[in-house]
């Protein structure tokens, strides 16, 4: 059975929303509402159901120039990427992101492509081809 192919591309985007917007283009069809560009959202969408694969359904994302998205996703992003939760987390949250954008200033943890790829791998219907 051959699975639906999904395909991303690093060209197309440089920043997070950028990559939201590539993601809301490729897993989503036919909505009348704009997805939250977050990574929650993502999680919901890689889950299927939005119109481009049904719940569950077995694809396959090939991320094309993902060499750039690493680049443009490294420390400065991840940095960016925990100021902006900071400032939307609810308060018991914010000790734990706190430490996560601390850890990010020091180059340590995982980078918002590192996080990305994990989000994507940790769905057992979904093989990820980085190109």
């Amino acid at each position: 059975m051959n699975k639906k192919k999904i395909i991303i591309d690093g060209i197309r985007y440089n920043d997070i929303d950028g990559f939201y917007d590539e993601i809301d283009k490729v897993l989503t069809k036919g909505l009348t509402w704009r997805t939250g560009h977050n990574l929650d959202a993502l999680n919901d969408l890689l889950r299927g159901g939005f119109g481009v694969h049904e719940y569950g359904e077995a694809i396959v994302i090939i991320w094309k120039n993902a060499k750039k998205s690493r680049v443009d996703f490294g420390y400065d992003a991840t940095i960016k990427h925990y100021e902006r939760v900071l400032t939307r987390c609810h308060p018991t949250n914010a000790n734990s992101v706190s430490s996560l954008l601390e850890d990010a200033k020091q180059k340590k943890g995982a980078t918002l492509f590192e996080i990305l790829i994990q989000l994507i791998q940790s769905h057992d219907n979904i093989e990820l081809k980085l190109k």
